[in-house]
Parts: structure tokens; sequence; C-alpha cells
């Protein structure tokens, strides 16, 4: 079968409750920025460039709550021109709810609402610090991305970027990076992240190449693949993000393809737009898995999620997860949550998410929900 594809060091305040924000796409298509405008990854998430930190307000809209004496500036990352960091820090407390089963393990599986408290948890869900040095500032950039645990220290990224240098807005990057595909929503348990397997816990090693010009974003990754075999993973993500459209002023539009082995192809298409003060994104991935040895086998996952503004200072979220598996395994999620940002350091959340799966489910592993109390500290 012929296949193609086109298209460290940082100083934290003192801990806080707090969770994840970073990299959300719905903040590009809000204010019409692509992911290489606010992120020093080309291909989006990680550490902020000063075009997010100058356009920090406009971006996030935060409420501007915590008083600051005057002639404090914020901490903006910079410790040189040629090094700057870094960070995100958060913790999650989560209230999870479940039924009891009946004597067959049986739960009902079409509910928003679960009956009993299972379990409350408060977690370290992730710390990780982010470096940046310019070798050649705007041309010639080293990048870390690492995570920091209780265990110790994990390298997410560690790559050296040429950018501005090649003709017509093309960049290459090398090392340990994430293989650019799809929609790069933080929530890693999202279907269109789970079962595809383009998580933020899964990097590879390779290379990638890609375009920025104009509106559009391009990226073809090569990188290793699964451990140990003599395949390699394939991916492309290409999408076109238009500011000034008239009614709904910015729309995104892309389409993703990745070869993960001669049993594996997946393909992905996303959406994004504006109406008044709803910003929508959606995205549908198709996954094709001949693999005997993974069944049941996955065919299709979609996700799509509305963000409203109110006050200009509140998202209010909500989300709809699907997965069709075979056989009577599909599973779906759906949640509401309220996101406002206090300052341009620190956003506090309120999520509620309720999963159905298959109805024979005694561990309660597909029909639950979950309450989160979340606040991310980042900069």
């Amino acid at each position: 079968m012929v296949w193609a594809a086109g298209l460290a060091f940082a100083v934290l305040a003192p801990a806080v409750l707090v969770t994840p924000v970073a990299a959300e796409p719905y903040l590009a298509v809000r204010a019409g920025a692509k992911c290489s405008d606010c992120h020093t990854n080309l291909s989006g998430g990680g550490k902020r460039t000063p075009f997010a930190t100058i356009h920090a307000h406009d971006i996030l809209h935060d409420l501007d709550l915590i008083p600051i004496p005057a002639g404090v500036r914020p901490f903006s990352g910079e410790i040189t021109d040629w090094f700057s960091v870094g960070a995100d820090l958060r913790v999650r407390n989560t209230y999870a709810f479940k039924d009891e089963p009946d004597a067959d393990g049986r739960v009902s599986n079409d509910r928003f609402f679960r009956d009993d408290l299972d379990s409350v948890e408060i977690d370290m869900e992730r710390t990780t610090l982010y470096s940046q040095l310019d070798l050649w500032p705007d041309l010639l950039t080293f990048y870390a991305d690492v995570q920091v645990a209780p265990g110790g220290a994990n390298a997410r990224e560690l790559v050296g970027i040429l950018n501005n240098a090649l003709p017509w807005g093309i960049y290459l990057k090398a090392g340990r990076f994430f293989p650019t595909y799809g929609v790069r929503i933080e929530d890693d348990t999202s279907f269109i992240r789970s079962q595809t397997g383009f998580t933020f816990d899964n990097p590879d090693d390779g290379a990638e190449i890609g375009i920025i010009r104009g509106p559009l974003y391009a990226g073809l990754s090569v990188t290793n693949g699964t451990s140990g075999d003599s395949d390699v993973l394939l991916t492309g993500n290409s999408y076109l993000l238009f500011d000034d459209v008239p009614y709904v002023r910015n729309v995104l539009a892309g389409a993703s393809m990745a070869r993960q082995s001669d049993d594996r192809y997946e393909s992905a298409f996303y959406v994004g737009a504006n109406l008044w003060r709803f910003t929508y994104l959606g995205e549908v991935d198709i996954i094709s898995d001949s693999n005997p040895d993974t069944s049941p086998h996955d065919q299709l996952a979609a996700y799509a999620e509305v963000n409203l503004l109110l006050f200009d200072w509140l998202n209010v979220r909500g989300t709809f997860d699907f997965v069709k598996v075979q056989g009577d395994n599909n599973q779906n999620r759906f949640g509401i949550g309220l996101e406002p940002f206090i300052r341009r350091f620190l956003q506090p959340r309120l999520v509620y998410q309720a999963s159905n799966g298959p109805v024979h489910d005694p561990e309660g592993i597909y029909n639950n929900a979950n309450l989160f109390l979340e606040l991310h500290m980042f900069f």
C-alpha cells in the first residue's frame, strides 16, 4: 500500500492548587492567531512567545482581579536576550462518582449524574518547565520541555528549531517532540487523543519539516514509532486560519494523516469558528486498524466543544466526546465547565464530566462521572 502525507531552569512561586489550560486551541480560534504565534514549538503547545506575553490580556480576557502595585511589572520569562524560561504548574482535585452494578455487573449507560461518591483525590497533574536558548535569535533555537514529577524528570521535548532561514516560510525541527497531528487540545483523556495515540505523554524522536506562510500551516514529521521494530511513524498536519471573516470573525479548517504501522492508519478533519461570543471547535478521526492482536478495533473518534465568553472574562465550555468501537462497545462523554482567567498567570476551573460506555461495567471504568476543581499557574 502506498501512503503519502503532505502537508532548563525556572523558579516557581509557592505551590497552589493548579491544573491544565495551556495549548488551548479555542484561544487561537477566538484570537485569530496560529499556534506558532503564541508558542515556541511551531506546531503548538509548551512555552509561550513574547507575542503571547505582550497580548496576554487580549488573548486570555483575564479579569485583572488581583491588584498590582504601581510600577510593578509582571515577569515575562526573559532572562537575557538569548535565554528565556516558562512553566506550567497544575494540580487537580477530583470527586469521582459511580453507580453500584447489579448482580450481573451491569449499570445504566445513559446517565449524566451518578449516585455514589466513590473517591476524592488531589493530584499533581503536571509540573512542566520550559527553556529556550536562541543561538541565533529568530533563526536557530534550542528548546526544552521537561516534566518534573516526584519520581524524577522526563524530557518531553528536546529540539533544535531552524526558522526564518529558508525561503517560503519553511522551518526544520529535529530531536524529541510531539508529532504534528490534529487539534492539540490539552485533555489527553479525550478520545481524539487517547484513541489515536497522539497525547502529551507520547513524544517521539525524529525530524519535522513545515511551512508557515500567511494563513497556512503545514507540517510533516518522521519519527521512530514503535520501539524495536523496523518501521517509522509518519504524520502530516495542515490547516488554514483566516481572520476578519465577515460574521464569523475567524475560521480554522485543517486535516491530518498518520501512518502508525502497516496495520494502522489514521486521518483527522477539524474546524473552528466564531459567532458572536461563541467559539466552536470540532474534530473527527477515522481509524483503520487491521492488526488481529488489537480487538475490538476503534473505528472513529469525534470531539466537539463550544465556548461562550461571558462578561468578557468568563469562559463557559461545553464538550462532547465519542468513540465508535467494534461491537457494542461505543463510548461517549459530556462535560460542562466554568473557566475564568483571574490574572495572566492564574486560571481556576470547575468542570463536570459524565462518561457512558458498555452496560457490563462492574468496575465503573466506562460509566462514571467526575467533578474537577482546578487551578492553573503559568508563565
